[in-house]
């Protein structure tokens, strides 16, 4: 039955295979030049320096490298590729043929059919995003690293590790599931793309903060140009600046200079120059501190720690392949009661 289940999808394998070193390709020549660049501009000792200021060398390293941004959104959506034309073709294809009436009427039994053929494409999903995650992973290291937010940030966290191979196998599965129910191919696929957003996103967005609890930090606001706060690499849920009493003043870790006017003498609101444009009349940096220190106007972070990055990682590969099993024991008695 391997052997057969192999035949039928050896057209798959070796388009993966031909589009993963495609991929492997694009990254490792990227990668290095990306790399050598890190290292030789001083950026990557400069980070490693504790209490260097990096700023110049960061930004011109951001700045040449932004292009790559693009690549982000196409690595995100690899998992469920694997679901789209592994998974959802799989049953659906079948039914639709009318092949299933040769191949489930055999001596092979439905259950064995489904588990073989299951089996050889999610063992081609997870080799396959096994090896784009470790070359994700290498590849954007000098990019995390430069950035400061830390590989825990919603978008790279995703990329990472081995969450890649979870959310591969659940996209497999249920592509599975989703031909088991419509039988019909071309609608198989896009509910399975809408299928993995509606659990992806959601998780993503609201769900992951919660696998532990979060962390609230507290430290002075610092310069006027910014807020400066210890924790890098932290995944940040939220910032305020608060005041004394603990009420907020402005979301998001900013100035609300309204609030600074009307209690420290002297500090007005940014007003636009008249014929200017874009030009603001604004208050001194001195002044605008020295109302801040008075204030005691600090900065209020909740945050997931950045050690706990694989801590989370193995929760949610948890989380996508105990709903892969799930989606698994439905496809084996789909399949069995199928006419």
């Amino acid at each position: 039955m391997i052997w057969v289940a192999w035949r039928q999808h050896r057209k798959q394998a070796l388009i993966e295979a031909g589009v993963i070193a495609a991929a492997a390709l694009l990254l490792l020549l990227s990668g290095y030049q990306m790399l050598h660049v890190f290292k030789s501009s001083g950026l990557a000792k400069c980070l490693a320096t504790a209490g260097a200021d990096c700023g110049d060398l960061r930004d011109s390293f951001t700045n040449h490298y932004n292009g790559y941004q693009f690549m982000i959104p196409l690595f995100l959506l690899a998992p469920v590729l694997f679901g789209m034309f592994f998974g959802a073709p799989l049953i659906a294809r079948e039914i639709e043929n009318g092949t299933h009436r040769l191949a489930w009427t055999q001596g092979v039994t439905r259950k064995r059919w489904i588990s073989a053929h299951a089996l050889m494409v999610v063992g081609f999903a997870l080799a396959g995003s096994a090896a784009l995650a470790g070359l994700v992973t290498w590849w954007s290291r000098p990019l995390v690293t430069s950035s400061g937010g830390g590989r825990f940030a919603p978008g790279i966290f995703d990329l990472r590790g081995i969450v890649p191979i979870a959310y591969a196998i659940f996209a497999v599965m249920l592509g599975l599931a989703i031909g088991a129910l419509v039988k019909k191919t071309l609608p198989a696929i896009g509910l399975t793309l809408a299928g993995f957003a509606a659990v992806r996103v959601p998780i993503t967005m609201f769900v992951r903060r919660y696998y532990m609890g979060a962390k609230t930090m507290l430290g002075p606001f610092g310069q006027f140009k910014g807020p400066s706060l210890s924790g890098n690499g932290d995944w940040i849920i939220s910032q305020n600046t608060i005041g004394r009493a603990g009420n907020i003043v402005a979301r998001g870790g900013g100035l609300n200079f309204d609030y600074l006017a009307t209690r420290c003498p002297g500090i007005t609101p940014p007003t636009p120059v008249p014929g200017s444009g874009t030009a603001f009349r604004q208050t001194g940096v001195d002044a605008v501190q020295s109302c801040v220190n008075r204030l005691g106007l600090r900065l209020s972070r909740t945050v997931q720690p950045a050690h706990r990055f694989w801590t989370f990682q193995w929760i949610e590969f948890g989380v996508f392949i105990a709903l892969a099993l799930v989606l698994a024991l439905f496809v084996v008695r789909r399949v069995r009661r199928l006419a």
